[in-house]
């Protein structure tokens, strides 16, 4: 699977690291409500999503269903950092950033530090 799911701090935090292709729509939405039915994923959760060794990313019209998908599993995690380690893989995170609704605080960063420092304010 392209996601490994670390949750030895669950539900308070997740580590999701990504590597190969990118996951498809449904093999997220499987995840989320795996971790959901289980209790690891709240919305109180925070998860890094560590995106630096994916080897393609999804095209940018693919991005509004992702949201739209997420949105109907409970949109969860309402908190999530990803660190990325490209430009291109950057770019696809902002544009989720932008369609993202208000309640769902989404940062991109390039150094995993900084995202679990902001992760662990507010």
């Amino acid at each position: 699977m392209p996601i490994e799911v670390d949750d030895t701090e669950a539900p308070l935090f997740l580590r999701w690291i990504v590597t190969g292709a990118w996951p498809g729509i449904d093999d997220l939405g499987n995840i989320r409500t795996r971790l959901i039915a289980g209790g690891q994923l709240t919305a109180t959760t925070r998860v890094l999503i560590d995106v630096r060794n994916v080897e393609t990313v999804p095209d940018y019209h693919v991005v509004p269903a992702m949201i739209e998908a997420a949105l109907k599993s409970g949109g969860l995690p309402l908190r999530r950092a990803y660190v990325v380690a490209s430009a291109l893989q950057f770019g696809l995170i902002r544009q989720m950033q932008a369609l993202a609704p208000p309640e769902i605080a989404l940062e991109i960063f390039f150094s995993e530090s900084e995202a679990l420092t902001w992760l662990q304010k507010a």
